[in-house]
C-alpha cells in the first residue's frame, strides 16, 4: 500500500515531469516516503531520458522537492550514471544534486567525482551537467587524471556531441602533468 500511495504521489508532484517529446518518461522508485509540510523519499533510484537522447541513471540517499520549483528536485548522496550518447557515459558521485526538469540539467555540489568511459578522473566542487548542450560546465577549480597525465585549472568546459566531436576548455590557470614511459 505504500509504495502505491508513492507512486501516486510523485505523479502528482512531478505533474508528468518531462514534455510530451520525452519518451520513456522519467522513473523514480523509493524505498519510503515521509509526508510533512512536504515529502521526502529516502533510497530512491531515478532514471530517465531526454528527447535529445541523453540518459541517467542513479540512486540517492534522499530526494526532497525544491521550494521555488515544482520540476526541481534535490538528491543528498548521488551515485550514478549519466550518458550524452551510447558513446559517451560518466559515472559519478557526490553530496548533492539538484535535478532541474524545467532545464534539463544536473548541477553536482560538493566532493564530485566524475569517471568518464576512456577512465579519465575529473574532481571538482561544481559541475553542470547540460542535457540538451551535451555540456558539462566546471565553474571552479577542477582536478583531471587520465591515463596520459593529469591537470588541474580554475574552471572547465567539455563540450560533447558525438563519438569523434568533443571539445575541452581549461582556464583560469592551468597546471599540466605529462606522463612518460
Amino acid at each position: 500500500m505504500l509504495g502505491l500511495s508513492a507512486g501516486l504521489l510523485f505523479l502528482v508532484i512531478f505533474q508528468f515531469s518531462y514534455s510530451k517529446k520525452v519518451d520513456p518518461p522519467f522513473s523514480v522508485v523509493t524505498k519510503d516516503v515521509r509526508i510533512g509540510v512536504k515529502y521526502q523519499a529516502r533510497e530512491t533510484h531515478i532514471t530517465g531520458n531526454t528527447s535529445e537522447g541523453g540518459t541517467f541513471d542513479f540512486h540517492a540517499k534522499a530526494l526532497n522537492p525544491s521550494h521555488q520549483n515544482d520540476k526541481t528536485v534535490i538528491l543528498s548522496k548521488p551515485l550514478g550514471e549519466i550518458s550524452f550518447s551510447s558513446d559517451q557515459k560518466f559515472n559519478f558521485s557526490s553530496d548533492f544534486a539538484t535535478l532541474n526538469l524545467d532545464e534539463k540539467n544536473i548541477l553536482f555540489n560538493g566532493n564530485l567525482s566524475l569517471k568518464n568511459s576512456w577512465g579519465t578522473l575529473i574532481k571538482t566542487e561544481e559541475l553542470v551537467a547540460d542535457f540538451e548542450k551535451k555540456l558539462l560546465i566546471g565553474p571552479k577549480r577542477i582536478t583531471v587524471k587520465s591515463e596520459f597525465g593529469s591537470l588541474e585549472s580554475g574552471r572547465m568546459e567539455y563540450f560533447y556531441s558525438s563519438a569523434l566531436d568533443e571539445e575541452i576548455f581549461f582556464t583560469d590557470g592551468v597546471t599540466v602533468e605529462i606522463f612518460i614511459e
